[in-house]
């Protein structure tokens, strides 16, 4: 999926793992233009009943805004009342930051343990 809005592009593929757990990468730029187009995309690959978890690959994702991490957040908040969960389990640059900076990457259980 492309989400193109002005001159940014937020870009996602996936794949399934296992029988329970959708992987999903994001590149390009999530931000306030793109963040409902996320939610809804996030939404809609955590509908078949036989994911219980999306796993979030942000490596490539360039930037991650505010308005993008609380479509993250809304998203998580209601795949747990459906017994679902989101994970993180890579980011680097500008998202890695946020995700520390606001501390809200360890609801996501990012970073994972060190092992």
């Amino acid at each position: 999926m492309d989400i193109t809005i002005g001159s940014g592009v937020l870009r996602h593929d996936y794949y399934d793992l296992a029988p329970s757990t959708r992987y999903v990468t994001l590149s390009g730029e999530a931000d306030l233009a793109t963040a409902d187009q996320l939610g809804q995309e996030l939404e809609r690959l955590l509908s078949p009943s036989w994911v219980s978890c999306l796993t979030l690959d942000l490596t490539a994702l360039q930037f991650l805004d505010c308005a993008a991490l609380s479509a993250l957040l809304a998203v998580r908040s209601s795949a747990r009342t459906r017994g679902q969960q989101v994970t993180i389990t890579a980011a680097a640059r500008t998202p890695a930051r946020v995700l520390a900076v606001t501390g809200m990457g360890r609801l996501f259980g990012y970073p994972p343990p060190l092992t």
